[in-house]
């Protein structure tokens, strides 16, 4: 990873200044404590530095949590948020009924899905709903 810097590297925390959590307390207490302790960074870390070496072909969350062990929702998590920031892209296509991620400079024109839900329109007008 040595091209990618500790330093340099800033950490997504796209929610409310976090990485978010499930929203329970306990939650929140896990997730509040790896933003503070440079865990979430070093995930992303790896995780992008993992996707930037795997090319066109990307990584689904069970093969980044194959190849670091991270535990399921540790992976789909660090993969959501890092998109939601717009920090790795989620390809329409899928592998092993998966998502597959990849790094920006690996999309080469290929169908992407944006985070979230899509928005939502008003029946009656037509204006975008949050």
């Amino acid at each position: 990873m040595d091209h990618i810097q500790d330093d340099i590297f800033s950490v997504s925390l796209p929610y409310a200044g976090t990485s978010g959590w499930s929203g329970t307390t306990t939650s929140k207490e896990r997730a509040v404590n790896a933003d503070n302790s440079g865990k979430t960074k070093g995930h992303q870390r790896e995780t992008y530095y993992l996707l930037h070496q795997a090319g066109t072909n990307g990584l689904t969350w069970k093969e980044l949590s194959s190849q670091t062990q991270m535990h399921h929702g540790t992976a789909s998590g660090i993969l959501s948020v890092m998109h939601k920031d717009q920090r790795i892209i989620r390809l329409a296509d899928r592998r092993n009924r998966c998502k597959i991620y990849v790094h920006p400079d690996f999309v080469i024109g290929r169908e992407i899905e944006t985070q979230g839900n899509p928005t939502k329109q008003c029946s009656n007008c037509g204006h975008e709903m949050n």
